[in-house]
């Protein structure tokens, strides 16, 4: 049965891969028992001499949990977005093994085509399918059994795969075949797992050029992936495997096709050159619609800032263009950067500043470690809005300036495997209301203080004087990365911190 072409659904990164043997051992955690296993995941490539290339899939799961059997829950169904004009999708098995050995194949009705959401606001991605494949003959501890093979018209490779998954994995095999004249390399990437020793395999006969050369890897029982909120970016290890880097023409950062920089050098009111450039990337956030097809689908090309703005919508390489255009059109020193051009460097002062085209992240600076430190210094004295709650009893709502720092309530979980990713800051808000004659705050006066040496300290303090109502909050988070160890000593500022937003005071009329 022959369709089209590929995407996977529970990674966003497929194309071509690279060679190698690496052996990885983990200890998965039996605490909580996952929805499922994977029993084996392949990807294996193979680079044709003649300009295509060959992906082939597999994949078998076994369900542990019914949460893993309910309707549109992630393992009972398997999509594959794919681009006819440059692919072509070839099913070679699809089917269920049930407790008893059983073998339950997915009938021809259960392979449904569509067009994928991501392209449903989309023009230039209209022709764009998603095969969906509903799985049938389910039950608690059978395995799930996908296999198919995408022929592409290209034989480009830029892949990162993750190295965890969303349930544990006991055999991961990676395989790249490739021409003897062809180079292919690779890279671990992030800092959480550093594999002691890789080995490299090549099969290649020794004067025969005919022979391809065979690079694998191999991980076995991989544990969950963390999904913890706020982690480092780089918390789950990835494999990076690529014989080219993705297309990327810098000329079309220096492209002027008009527009863009018309539509949003009116929003440009500051003086600071890093509040323009953070508006002018909030501004295509909110404005071009971000499709994550992956780049292997374009085989790896990107459009025309003229073409994105005009169509309204792009990959995230394509948005990176377009911003890195745009600034540059309004005299800012801007380049496409990131490890799969998606990210924007811009360049004020001495200091090369890095944005992200995919949310309205905090601006970075490139290259370092930690954010910048936000700072926030207010002192004001305000006629206040009360609210009366009672006969005789008023409420304030204090005043919210500073208090957006990048984390919620929510995300502050008692206790971390993971580190913390923290908006190191240097707040200082000193309001002071202008009470009414007779009315004073009900109860004492509030006076909160706490430090933890190599954290951060934060002070809040509520008091009145005469008519005269003082509200002081102090929070200073000197790093943008908790450990582990230090995340309880970090939360119970951040708590404290986070007690006093959208705070009200009770007053009353004596």
């Amino acid at each position: 049965m022959s369709f089209h072409s590929i995407s996977l659904p529970f990674t966003p990164f497929h194309s071509l891969i690279i060679v190698a043997l690496f052996s990885f051992q983990f200890s998965i955690s039996h605490a909580q028992q996952p929805d499922a296993v994977y029993k084996t995941i392949l990807h294996e490539w193979t680079l044709n001499a003649d300009g295509t290339s060959d992906y082939h899939y597999r994949h078998e799961v076994q369900i542990l949990r019914n949460s893993a059997l309910t309707a549109y829950a992630d393992k009972g169904e398997t999509f594959v977005v794919y681009n006819p004009d440059l692919e072509e999708l070839t099913i070679n098995e699809v089917y269920t093994r049930r407790l008893d050995g059983s073998r339950v194949e997915m009938p021809q009705n259960a392979f449904v085509y569509q067009l994928p959401s991501e392209c449903a606001d989309c023009g230039r991605f209209n022709h764009f399918r998603e095969l969906a494949m509903v799985h049938t003959g389910m039950e608690l501890g059978c395995i799930i059994v996908v296999d198919y093979t995408i022929h592409r018209n290209y034989n480009l490779l830029h892949e990162t795969l993750p190295l965890q998954r969303e349930c544990p994995v006991e055999n991961f095999e990676v395989v790249v075949n490739y021409p003897t004249e062809m180079e292919v390399n690779y890279d671990i990437l992030g800092n959480q797992y550093r594999p002691g020793g890789i080995t490299r395999r090549e099969s290649v006969t020794q004067g025969d050029a005919s022979k391809p050369r065979k690079l694998h890897f191999s991980f076995t029982n991989m544990p969950q992936a963390p999904s913890e909120p706020s982690m480092p970016a780089d918390i789950i290890p990835t494999l990076r495997i690529y014989n080219a880097l993705p297309e990327h023409t810098p000329a079309f950062t220096n492209e002027s096709f008009g527009g863009a920089e018309m539509a949003v050098s009116s929003l440009l009111n500051s003086n600071d050159p890093r509040k323009n450039v953070t508006t002018v990337r909030d501004f295509f956030v909110d404005n071009i619609h971000l499709n994550d097809i992956h780049p292997s689908h374009l085989g790896y090309r990107h459009a025309t800032p003229a073409e994105v703005w005009k169509t309204g919508c792009g990959t995230a390489i394509d948005k990176a263009v377009l911003l890195a255009a745009t600034l540059n059109q309004l005299n800012y020193r801007a380049r496409v950067i990131g490890e799969n051009n998606d990210m924007v460097g811009v360049m004020i002062d001495t200091v090369e500043y890095r944005l992200s085209v995919r949310s309205k992240a905090p601006i970075e600076i490139n290259g370092e470690a930690i954010d910048e430190v936000t700072k926030v210094d207010l002192t004001d004295t305000q006629e206040p809005t009360l609210d009366s709650v009672a006969e005789g009893f008023y409420s304030l709502l204090v005043s919210a300036d500073g208090d957006d720092i990048g984390f919620m309530l929510p995300t502050l979980t008692n206790e971390r495997t993971t580190p913390f990713v923290a908006p190191a800051c240097d707040i200082n808000c000193d309001i002071t209301y202008l009470l009414p004659k007779g009315v004073v705050m009900v109860g004492n006066a509030i006076s909160e203080k706490k430090a933890v040496e190599g954290i951060g300290s934060i002070e809040i303090s509520v008091s009145q004087k005469g008519n005269k109502l003082r509200v002081v909050r102090r929070l200073a988070i000197e790093k943008s990365l908790i450990p582990v160890d230090e995340y309880s000593d970090f939360r119970s500022i951040a708590v404290l911190w986070q007690s006093f937003k959208n705070k009200r005071i009770l007053l009353k009329k004596k």
